[in-house]
């Protein structure tokens, strides 16, 4: 029988207001935007950790920390620790996908859950940032691994902004890193995404993941993000 996720008393808490989306999950854990970041960190970091954010061992062991790796999935990968908050960004880009790791303990873990996994959260960040927000929020549950996976599915713009014809024009094979700067803030703006919590049972830690296409508002097949989450032996780690 399929293990059960324990979600505690959240089952019986009474229905809470709708909230905004704090701005860092968003610039953590949204794409291209996370590359900005990294980059503004980066400029005024020193060059030590600079180089730490973008070495793959580094970056490897990390995760491993709370996620068991089986095997390590293609692309590059980077990430950072948000200053003054226990939450690590760990990010592997695939050409025009995009998964981010949000690795959170404490009351950022608690935060990071209800405003990933709430269809109630809100955002709208406005037209100086493309009307990027949460759009079509939708609950779902992913069996993987013998775990049922809580998760929701949810775009970037709505669909009538970003309009079809512009999904049809992007090529699954561009690279985000050579593109116009301009082009690549476009892209990081519009996105389908699948956001799952695949925390380790019993462990401290609550890590998020967030599986998106850059320059698509296209529904996320669920099986393309579970043979993704193929490389890792999920219910593992510390």
């Amino acid at each position: 029988m399929a293990d059960q996720l324990d979600w505690g008393s959240e089952a019986s808490e009474p229905v809470k207001p709708k909230r905004r989306v704090p701005l860092w999950a968003w610039f953590c854990g949204g794409g291209c935007l996370l590359m900005l970041v990294t980059f503004v960190v980066a400029s005024v970091a020193a060059v030590s950790c600079a180089k730490e954010m973008a070495d793959p061992d580094t970056q490897w062991k990390e995760l491993e920390k709370v996620v068991v790796v089986e095997t390590r999935p293609e692309g590059e990968i980077f990430g950072m620790k948000v200053p003054f908050q226990d939450l690590r960004v760990i990010s592997i880009q695939q050409g025009m996908t995009k998964i981010d790791f949000m690795i959170a303990g404490g009351a950022q873990a608690d935060e990071l859950r209800s405003q990933f996994l709430d269809p109630s959260a809100e955002m709208d960040l406005g037209p100086l940032l493309g009307n990027m927000g949460r759009y079509e929020p939708e609950e779902i549950v992913l069996s993987v691994q013998g775990r049922e996976l809580r998760g929701m599915r949810f775009l970037t713009q709505k669909p009538d902004a970003a309009g079809e014809s512009q999904d049809a024009a992007q090529d699954e094979n561009a690279d985000p890193a050579e593109m116009d700067p301009a082009d690549a803030m476009k892209l990081a703006m519009r996105q389908s995404t699948v956001a799952l919590d695949i925390s380790p049972e019993g462990g401290t830690k609550t890590v998020i993941v967030q599986y998106s296409h850059m320059g698509s508002l296209e529904k996320i097949e669920d099986a393309e993000v579970i043979e993704f989450l193929g490389h890792f032996k999920l219910g593992g780690g510390d």
